[in-house]
Protein backbone atom coordinates (compact mmCIF):
# COMPACT_ATOMS: atom_id res chain seq x y z
CA UNK A 1 0.00 0.00 0.00
CA UNK A 2 1.37 3.46 -1.30
CA UNK A 3 1.53 5.89 1.52
CA UNK A 4 1.39 9.64 0.60
CA UNK A 5 4.04 12.00 1.38
CA UNK A 6 1.89 14.39 3.54
CA UNK A 7 1.05 11.31 4.95
CA UNK A 8 4.88 10.23 5.31
CA UNK A 9 5.52 13.89 6.83
CA UNK A 10 2.68 13.68 9.68
CA UNK A 11 3.63 9.86 10.39
CA UNK A 12 6.07 9.19 13.76
CA UNK A 13 8.19 6.68 11.92
CA UNK A 14 9.03 9.59 8.68
CA UNK A 15 9.65 12.47 10.70
CA UNK A 16 13.96 12.34 10.95
CA UNK A 17 13.83 11.28 7.10
CA UNK A 18 15.64 14.57 5.60
CA UNK A 19 13.78 13.70 2.40
CA UNK A 20 9.79 14.29 4.05
CA UNK A 21 10.81 17.13 6.33
CA UNK A 22 8.43 19.72 5.80
CA UNK A 23 9.89 23.15 4.98
CA UNK A 24 9.08 26.26 7.29
CA UNK A 25 8.86 28.98 5.06
CA UNK A 26 8.90 31.92 7.31
CA UNK A 27 6.43 35.41 6.31
CA UNK A 28 7.56 38.81 6.92
CA UNK A 29 5.37 40.57 8.68
CA UNK A 30 4.15 43.36 7.27
CA UNK A 31 2.79 46.50 9.68
CA UNK A 32 -0.64 46.80 9.49
CA UNK A 33 -2.35 50.02 10.41
CA UNK A 34 -5.05 49.39 13.12
CA UNK A 35 -9.06 50.32 11.80
CA UNK A 36 -9.90 53.37 14.31
CA UNK A 37 -12.27 52.69 16.56
CA UNK A 38 -15.76 55.01 15.71
CA UNK A 39 -16.49 57.56 18.45
CA UNK A 40 -19.31 56.90 20.29
CA UNK A 41 -22.09 59.46 19.64
CA UNK A 42 -25.52 60.36 21.78
CA UNK A 43 -27.87 60.57 19.08
CA UNK A 44 -30.07 63.81 19.16
CA UNK A 45 -32.31 65.29 16.68
CA UNK A 46 -34.19 69.19 17.01
CA UNK A 47 -37.11 69.94 15.81
CA UNK A 48 -38.90 73.77 15.77
CA UNK A 49 -42.53 73.27 16.32
CA UNK A 50 -44.68 75.63 14.23
CA UNK A 51 -46.76 78.84 14.94
CA UNK A 52 -49.64 78.28 17.33
CA UNK A 53 -48.33 74.64 18.07
CA UNK A 54 -47.33 73.90 21.84
CA UNK A 55 -46.30 70.38 23.31
CA UNK A 56 -46.14 69.39 26.95
CA UNK A 57 -43.81 67.05 28.31
CA UNK A 58 -44.92 64.59 31.62
CA UNK A 59 -43.34 61.59 33.35
CA UNK A 60 -43.22 59.43 30.13
CA UNK A 61 -46.22 61.48 28.16
CA UNK A 62 -46.37 64.10 25.92
CA UNK A 63 -49.44 65.97 24.12
CA UNK A 64 -48.68 68.24 21.23
CA UNK A 65 -51.67 71.36 21.13
CA UNK A 66 -52.88 73.62 18.76
CA UNK A 67 -56.39 75.99 18.52
CA UNK A 68 -58.12 73.10 16.21
CA UNK A 69 -57.10 69.96 18.47
CA UNK A 70 -54.54 68.17 20.49
CA UNK A 71 -52.97 64.39 20.35
CA UNK A 72 -51.23 62.53 22.88
CA UNK A 73 -48.63 59.84 23.15
CA UNK A 74 -46.07 57.72 25.30
CA UNK A 75 -42.44 57.53 24.96
CA UNK A 76 -40.25 55.34 26.39
CA UNK A 77 -38.54 57.41 29.00
CA UNK A 78 -35.94 54.81 29.82
CA UNK A 79 -34.04 55.24 26.47
CA UNK A 80 -35.02 58.97 25.38
CA UNK A 81 -35.18 62.71 26.92
CA UNK A 82 -37.05 65.16 25.23
CA UNK A 83 -36.13 68.29 26.21
CA UNK A 84 -38.32 71.93 25.20
CA UNK A 85 -36.93 75.38 24.90
CA UNK A 86 -39.62 77.17 23.49
CA UNK A 87 -41.10 76.30 20.48
CA UNK A 88 -37.17 74.08 20.02
CA UNK A 89 -37.75 70.72 20.73
CA UNK A 90 -34.64 68.49 21.39
CA UNK A 91 -34.73 64.98 21.36
CA UNK A 92 -31.43 62.88 22.74
CA UNK A 93 -31.21 59.40 23.27
CA UNK A 94 -29.39 57.80 26.49
CA UNK A 95 -27.34 56.08 25.29
CA UNK A 96 -24.80 55.24 21.95
CA UNK A 97 -26.13 52.27 20.94
CA UNK A 98 -28.56 51.46 17.26
CA UNK A 99 -31.19 50.93 19.13
CA UNK A 100 -31.75 54.01 20.57
CA UNK A 101 -30.60 55.95 17.51
CA UNK A 102 -33.08 54.03 16.13
CA UNK A 103 -35.77 55.09 18.35
CA UNK A 104 -34.87 59.01 18.02
CA UNK A 105 -35.64 58.94 14.38
CA UNK A 106 -38.87 57.07 15.13
CA UNK A 107 -39.92 59.47 17.25
CA UNK A 108 -39.04 62.50 15.17
CA UNK A 109 -41.04 61.01 12.62
CA UNK A 110 -44.09 60.21 14.98
CA UNK A 111 -44.24 64.05 15.72
CA UNK A 112 -43.78 65.44 12.29
CA UNK A 113 -47.33 63.20 11.50
CA UNK A 114 -48.47 64.62 14.49
CA UNK A 115 -48.33 67.77 13.94
CA UNK A 116 -49.18 67.47 9.72
CA UNK A 117 -52.51 65.42 11.31
CA UNK A 118 -53.20 68.14 13.50
CA UNK A 119 -52.82 70.88 10.86
CA UNK A 120 -54.84 68.66 8.42
CA UNK A 121 -56.65 65.72 8.99
CA UNK A 122 -55.35 62.21 7.57
CA UNK A 123 -58.36 60.90 4.71
CA UNK A 124 -58.46 57.20 3.44
CA UNK A 125 -60.87 56.67 1.28
CA UNK A 126 -62.48 52.94 0.34
CA UNK A 127 -64.92 50.99 -2.11
CA UNK A 128 -67.03 48.37 -1.73
CA UNK A 129 -67.17 46.19 -5.10
CA UNK A 130 -69.48 43.53 -5.41
CA UNK A 131 -69.15 41.55 -8.80
CA UNK A 132 -71.48 37.71 -7.45
CA UNK A 133 -73.47 39.15 -4.71
CA UNK A 134 -75.04 42.46 -3.42
CA UNK A 135 -73.88 43.53 -0.07
CA UNK A 136 -75.06 46.07 2.37
CA UNK A 137 -72.97 47.83 4.38
CA UNK A 138 -74.08 50.10 7.37
CA UNK A 139 -72.68 52.16 10.04
CA UNK A 140 -74.30 52.72 13.74
CA UNK A 141 -72.57 54.63 16.79
CA UNK A 142 -69.19 53.15 16.56
CA UNK A 143 -69.90 49.14 14.61
CA UNK A 144 -69.44 48.99 10.96
CA UNK A 145 -71.55 46.03 9.30
CA UNK A 146 -71.13 44.12 6.71
CA UNK A 147 -74.10 41.88 5.33
CA UNK A 148 -74.35 38.99 2.39
CA UNK A 149 -70.46 38.68 1.50
CA UNK A 150 -70.58 36.29 -1.23
CA UNK A 151 -73.63 35.10 -0.35
CA UNK A 152 -73.06 34.32 3.11
CA UNK A 153 -75.40 33.99 5.92
CA UNK A 154 -73.28 35.29 8.73
CA UNK A 155 -72.97 39.44 8.84
CA UNK A 156 -69.41 40.95 9.48
CA UNK A 157 -68.44 43.34 11.80
CA UNK A 158 -65.64 45.98 13.38
CA UNK A 159 -65.65 48.36 15.58
CA UNK A 160 -64.64 51.97 14.65
CA UNK A 161 -62.26 53.97 17.27
CA UNK A 162 -63.72 56.90 18.70
CA UNK A 163 -61.20 59.25 17.11
CA UNK A 164 -61.63 58.11 13.43
CA UNK A 165 -64.54 59.49 11.82
CA UNK A 166 -66.50 57.57 9.37
CA UNK A 167 -68.13 59.11 6.33
CA UNK A 168 -70.80 56.26 4.39
CA UNK A 169 -71.96 57.01 1.17
CA UNK A 170 -73.45 54.16 -1.07
CA UNK A 171 -70.19 51.97 -1.62
CA UNK A 172 -67.45 54.72 -1.03
CA UNK A 173 -65.94 54.80 2.87
CA UNK A 174 -64.26 58.23 4.16
CA UNK A 175 -61.99 57.71 7.15
CA UNK A 176 -60.93 60.69 8.41
CA UNK A 177 -58.55 61.49 11.57
CA UNK A 178 -55.85 63.62 12.60
CA UNK A 179 -53.94 60.05 13.70
CA UNK A 180 -52.28 58.34 10.98
CA UNK A 181 -51.91 55.41 12.84
CA UNK A 182 -55.60 55.04 13.95
CA UNK A 183 -56.85 56.10 10.56
CA UNK A 184 -54.28 53.41 9.41
CA UNK A 185 -55.54 50.78 11.24
CA UNK A 186 -58.83 51.24 10.65
CA UNK A 187 -58.90 50.99 7.01
CA UNK A 188 -56.87 47.83 7.19
CA UNK A 189 -59.70 46.24 9.68
CA UNK A 190 -62.08 47.34 6.74
CA UNK A 191 -60.48 45.83 4.23
CA UNK A 192 -59.28 42.38 5.86
CA UNK A 193 -63.42 42.21 7.05
CA UNK A 194 -63.77 40.59 3.34
CA UNK A 195 -60.71 38.34 3.05
CA UNK A 196 -61.14 35.50 0.69
CA UNK A 197 -59.27 32.03 1.55
CA UNK A 198 -58.56 29.12 -0.92
CA UNK A 199 -60.44 30.75 -3.61
CA UNK A 200 -58.91 32.25 -7.10
CA UNK A 201 -58.73 36.93 -6.39
CA UNK A 202 -59.29 36.75 -9.82
CA UNK A 203 -62.62 35.49 -10.20
CA UNK A 204 -64.01 36.44 -6.70
CA UNK A 205 -63.09 40.11 -6.68
CA UNK A 206 -66.05 41.28 -4.46
CA UNK A 207 -64.64 43.21 -1.01
CA UNK A 208 -63.53 46.64 0.54
CA UNK A 209 -60.77 48.09 -1.11
CA UNK A 210 -58.66 51.00 -0.21
CA UNK A 211 -58.40 53.41 -2.74
CA UNK A 212 -56.52 56.91 -1.96
CA UNK A 213 -54.22 57.44 1.71
CA UNK A 214 -54.20 60.41 1.68
CA UNK A 215 -53.24 62.48 -1.70
CA UNK A 216 -52.28 59.79 -2.85
CA UNK A 217 -53.79 57.16 -5.44
CA UNK A 218 -53.49 53.26 -5.65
Amino acid sequence: MSTTRRTRVRGTGFRKMGKFRPVLRYRAKKFIKPMPIPEKVIPIKNLELPEGFSMKVEKNNFTISHSSGSLSREYPSSSLELNLNGNNLEIKGKSHNKRVKALVGTFMAHIKNMIKGIEKPFVYKLSIKSVHFPMTANYSGSKFELKNFLGGKFNRSTEIPSNVELKLNGSDIELISSDIESVGMTATRLEQLTRVNKRDRRVFQDGIFITHKGDKKL
